[in-house]
């Protein structure tokens, strides 16, 4: 997380979904590509294998110079969290010991064999608010391997919503948008809801939809409820990424019923989706 903020950019972004592969880079972003499977190659899981057929992925990857590589992967692959400390420590070995504490019960696999990131969101006199994103590390090997074996560097792997951030940080019109951002992205199977103020994530949320009753609907209500109860602020905006067609209709209902403005997830680069939105959120960040 600390990298994704301070480091170069990688000579090429992927983003691995259940059905396709899409890649771009930073150097000509126009040309961002990407490329449907013939069947379904990955199931995302927090705690059982992911890809279940990794070559379909490999067929589809670009020729040409390998170099260094981003990765967005599902959300529901990992576990992520927003953590808030009276007192965080300086020393790195120290603060990962006490966030793998935190995370302990709250992840479905064995914190201590994971891999863990985190990010500072706010440090004031007795309070610090950490970001932490956990995976376990052999479904992050998974991922890894499929680019590693290619011949790609892989240097940074994040969650596809994570990756998208940057396509949200203006309202209509190019206009900074004030108080919280709802950013709603579905897979189909899976849901990602992300609360956003400013520069800090304040409530993430990571749902298997195929295990769900009632699905967006509650889910959306529920996390209206959490800004209004626990933030003390209302979501003034709704960002939606993933829902295709049904995209305009949704949001004409969640404006009628809720009378919050809602709009698609939109890039510089050329329209987001499900399968490519952390792609495009890596260009909005590094691309000139």
């Amino acid at each position: 997380m600390q990298r994704w903020l301070s480091d170069p950019p990688p000579d090429q972004f992927f983003e691995i979904a259940e059905y396709s592969l899409a890649w771009a880079s930073p150097r000509d972003p126009a040309q961002h590509r990407q490329e449907k499977l013939a069947e379904r190659g990955l199931m995302a899981s927090p705690s059982a294998p992911n890809v279940l057929k990794p070559q379909l992925y490999r067929d589809v990857l670009p020729a040409g110079k390998r170099g260094t590589a981003a990765l967005a992967i599902p959300d529901y692959a990992t576990r992520m969290a927003i953590l808030d400390f009276e007192q965080f420590p300086e020393n790195e070995t120290e603060a990962m010991a006490l966030l793998r504490f935190r995370l302990r019960k709250s992840v479905p696999f064995h914190i201590e064999e994971a891999q863990v990131s985190y990010a500072v969101q706010l440090a004031e006199p007795q309070r610090t608010e950490v970001l932490a994103v956990a995976i376990a590390r052999p479904i992050l090997e998974e991922y890894e391997r499929m680019l590693v074996d290619a011949g790609y560097r892989v240097g940074l792997v994040m969650p596809s919503t994570i990756a998208a951030i940057p396509l949200c940080k203006s309202g209509q019109k190019g206009i900074e948008q004030k108080g919280i951002t709802l950013f709603a992205k579905s897979t189909g199977s899976t849901l990602a809801m992300l609360l956003l103020e400013g520069g800090r994530i304040r409530l993430v949320r990571s749902l298997d939809l195929t295990s769900e009753d009632d699905g967006f609907r509650p889910a959306l209500q529920q996390t209206l409820a959490f800004a209004e109860d626990q933030l003390a602020e209302p979501v003034r905006r709704i960002v939606l990424a993933g829902f295709g067609e049904e995209t305009n209709d949704l949001g004409h209902r969640i404006e009628r019923d809720f009378g919050i403005h809602c709009e698609p997830l939109r890039s510089r680069f050329g329209a987001a989706s499900r399968e490519n939105a952390g792609v495009l959120g890596m260009l909005e960040r590094f691309a000139a």
